[in-house]
C-alpha cells in the first residue's frame, strides 16, 4: 500500500492501481464477512478483436460471502470518460466474478485510459484501464501454455440466430417477454473446439474467500441476474449441456426491465481466455 496526497493506492490485477478515498479501510484478505462490505472493480486487461477494435475487460470482487448488492448506473456506478453506462452490471454477485463485461474503445482513441468507479456504503473505488503490453490478454485464442490454439466456446441464444465468441460475447437482438411470477424458458446452443479436453481438474483460488475449489475441465454454462429491479430465480443456474444445447427457466419476482448474463466456458479457466459472455434483455410485465 502506498500513501500519496491523501489517496490510498491498492495494488490489484497484476499491478493496476486502485484508488480509494483515504478513509477507506485497507482490504484484509484474511477477514471474512457474510454481509456489510462493498465491491471492488477489477481491470483484467485488454485485447484486440479481428476487426482491430480494442476492448477493455473488467470483473469485480464483492467482498461479501453471502450478500449480493445492487448499484444503479449513475455517480455510484459509472465509467468515464464518456457515457456512464457502458454495459456494466448493476447486480453484483457475492465473491470474485471474472470476465464480466468488456468496454470497446473507439477507433483512434484506444490509447486513452478509462476508469470504472463503484461507490457503496460511503466508500468509492475507481480502477483505470491500462493499455500497456503487460496488460494484454489473449481474449480470443490461447497462444501458449498447455492448450495452444484453444478458443472460447461459440454461443447462440437462438437455434438459427447469430453466434458470439469470446469476452465481448453475444447480446440477444430483441428482448424476451416475461410475466412476473411465472417461469420463462431460457434456451441456448453451444459448441467448442474440444480443448482443453479430458484433462485433470483445475484448482481455483477465490480472492474473496481464500478457498480453493476443484473445477472439472469441461464445457459449462452459468446463468445469473445482471440487471433488474427484482429477484431472479433459475430452475437450474448451471443446466447440463446435452446435444450441444442447454435449457432452463427464469422466474422474475416483479415487473421491470432486466438483463440476464450467461457465462459459457470450456474448463480452461478465465485467465485471459477462453470464455464467452451472453446477455439477454427481458421485459417483465
Amino acid at each position: 500500500m502506498t500513501l500519496r496526497a491523501g489517496v490510498v493506492c491498492l495494488v490489484v490485477a497484476a499491478g493496476t492501481l486502485l484508488h480509494a478515498a483515504a478513509q477507506q479501510p485497507a482490504i484484509n484478505s484474511q477477514l471474512r464477512h457474510a454481509r456489510g462490505q462493498g465491491v471492488v472493480p477489477v481491470y483484467e486487461g485488454w485485447f484486440e478483436d479481428a476487426a482491430g477494435t480494442v476492448h477493455a475487460s473488467y470483473g469485480y470482487v464483492n467482498l461479501n460471502l453471502d450478500e449480493a448488492l445492487d448499484i444503479p448506473i449513475g455517480p455510484d456506478n459509472a465509467i468515464a470518460p464518456g457515457p456512464a453506462d457502458r454495459g456494466q452490471p448493476t447486480h453484483f454477485l457475492a465473491g470474485h466474478q471474472k470476465g464480466v463485461f468488456t468496454v470497446p474503445l473507439p477507433e483512434g482513441t484506444a490509447s486513452e485510459e478509462i476508469s470504472w468507479t463503484l461507490s457503496v456504503r460511503g466508500h468509492s473505488m475507481s480502477i483505470p484501464s491500462n493499455l500497456g503490453p503487460l496488460y494484454q490478454i489473449e481474449g480470443l485464442v490461447t497462444n501458449g501454455g498447455p492448450f495452444p490454439g484453444n478458443t472460447p466456446p461459440v454461443l447462440q441464444l437462438r437455434r438459427d440466430g447469430a453466434s458470439g465468441q469470446g469476452p465481448v460475447g453475444l447480446t440477444l437482438d430483441t428482448a424476451i417477454a416475461a410475466d412476473a411470477g411465472r417461469d420463462t424458458p431460457l434456451d441456448l446452443w453451444i459448441s467448442d473446439d474440444g480443448l482443453p479436453g479430458d484433462q485433470g481438474p483445475l484448482v481455483i483460488r477465490s480472492l474473496q474467500s481464500g478457498q480453493r475449489t476443484r473445477q472439472g475441465r469441461r464445457m459449462s454454462v452459468t446463468w445469473s441476474k445482471y440487471r433488474g429491479p427484482g429477484a431472479v430465480r433459475f430452475a437450474d443456474a448451471t443446466p447440463a449441456i446435452e446435444g450441444g444445447a442447454a435449457h432452463t427457466t427464469a422466474r422474475f419476482s416483479e415487473p421491470g426491465a432486466y438483463v440476464l448474463r450467461v457465462l459459457a466456458q470450456d474448463g480452461s479457466g478465465l485467465n485471459g481466455c477462453c470464455w464467452t459472455n451472453g446477455y439477454v434483455h427481458a421485459n417483465v410485465e
